[in-house]
């Protein structure tokens, strides 16, 4: 029989065929998990368990999947917190934002942190600028996915700004990028372009016509008078993309009132869309000054009630959006549990990891290995913890 490797023991570029004793999610006392050809061949209790003291030093989680980041944004820093979306915004047009030569850098040391953190995929939206605005961002930052291919997964949206969905030329210079694959979604924010709905209407039409999934920024706003969802599923209906478009934010949904809130959440599940929730940086850029905000959070749990995948992501990090550093995907499981009451453990690890609660047999051995003995304890030290994908430990240490 195989060494059974404790978590602790292990370090980058280990293979182990063992590794015990941990806590497993809906499993009882501690586990052995076999590994063999990049699987999980078993879970079984650890041998002589009973004679164990106290709990296994790591739970066993499924690694995490980061849905929503900025990564050519990363670390530009800003001169101040933000006081809203659109002040955000204004700050954001800062020459340090958009200098190709050290967006490479900078997203090397994010998706490097969010492994480090437990994360074996990623997506990041990069800025689609007019030509006469900025360079290309793509080239570099799919030089950064190449480039740390062995450590993470990495998918690029085409985040579609102002002055790209409405001049034809532009949508020409989009469309020829997305056809040769150089980014592997198409996304874009359209409250905050001059013609929302004319700027969702060309979203869903280059990606049905382009055949590239969409990832669309739709209500990061708390006014009503500015709703897009009710369109956009709308479309997401005329162009027959269903299971093919991911919302992120939908912030508005939490201030509508509840029956219209839950028709939508319906007719969201029911076209296979999944939420994405950024709860750092929702709670950063609404409500300011204000002295009784809300909590612009998307209703995690309603949505799930009605059917809805939701996922938890990063988003900003250290730029005009965020002012914190941390990358940590556990950071973001707390923010969400203490803001949006999301107690519910299977769910909360579904929305961390992609829908995966626990780890099976049979799947992909792609774990995150905490040493911690509880979700909350998890979520409120996130402490050091091992990164596998396909069975082999790609990261291991402190965050």
């Amino acid at each position: 029989m195989a060494t059974i490797t404790q978590p602790q023991q292990l370090g980058a570029g280990d293979r182990p065929a063992l590794i015990g004793p941990v806590m497993v999610p809906g499993q009882e006392g501690p586990q052995v998990i076999s590994l063999a050809g990049g699987l999980i061949k078993g879970i079984d209790d650890a041998p002589g368990r009973e004679h164990l003291v106290g709990q296994p030093s790591h739970l066993a989680l499924p690694s995490f999947a980061e849905p929503h980041l900025h990564p050519d944004r990363a670390y530009v820093g800003s001169p101040r917190p933000p006081r809203s979306l659109e002040d955000a915004i204004e700050l954001g047009i800062r020459p340090e934002g958009y200098v190709v030569e050290t967006a490479g850098e900078r997203a090397k040391r994010l998706f490097s942190t969010l492994a480090v953190n437990g994360t074996t995929r990623a997506r990041g939206h990069v800025g689609h600028l007019p030509s006469h605005i900025a360079p290309p961002r793509w080239p570099v930052m799919a030089q950064v996915r190449a480039e740390l291919a062995d450590l993470i997964e990495i998918e690029l949206v085409a985040f579609a700004v102002e002055g790209t969905l409405n001049d034809s030329e532009e949508l020409r210079r989009l469309r020829r990028d997305l056809t040769a694959g150089s980014y592997q979604l198409l996304g874009g924010s359209p409250n905050h372009d001059s013609e929302p709905r004319k700027a969702v209407s060309a979203i869903m039409r280059l990606s049905s016509e382009t055949g590239v999934d969409a990832d669309v920024h739709i209500d990061e706003t708390l006014d009503p008078a500015r709703l897009l969802m009710d369109f956009a599923l709308g479309e997401v209906e005329r162009y027959n993309l269903e299971g093919r478009v991911s919302f992120s934010h939908c912030c508005l949904l939490s201030a509508l009132p509840e029956q219209q809130t839950r028709a939508l959440a319906r007719r969201i599940a029911g076209l296979g869309i999944t939420v994405n929730c950024m709860p750092r940086t929702n709670l950063i850029l609404h409500e300011y000054g204000n002295h009784s905000p809300r909590r612009a959070l998307a209703p995690i749990n309603l949505l799930i009630e009605e059917g809805v995948h939701v996922r938890l992501g990063v988003d900003n990090v250290d730029d005009t959006f965020c002012p914190f550093p941390t990358a940590d995907l556990l950071e973001i499981g707390y923010l969400a549990r203490l803001a949006g009451h999301f107690y519910d453990d299977a769910r909360l690890l579904s929305s961390l990891s992609d829908g995966r609660s626990t780890l099976q047999t049979g799947e992909s051995a792609d774990m995150t290995l905490v040493k911690a003995n509880t979700l909350n304890e998890a979520l409120s030290m996130r402490p050091e913890r091992v990164t596998m994908r396909a069975g082999v430990v790609v990261a291991a240490g402190k965050t």
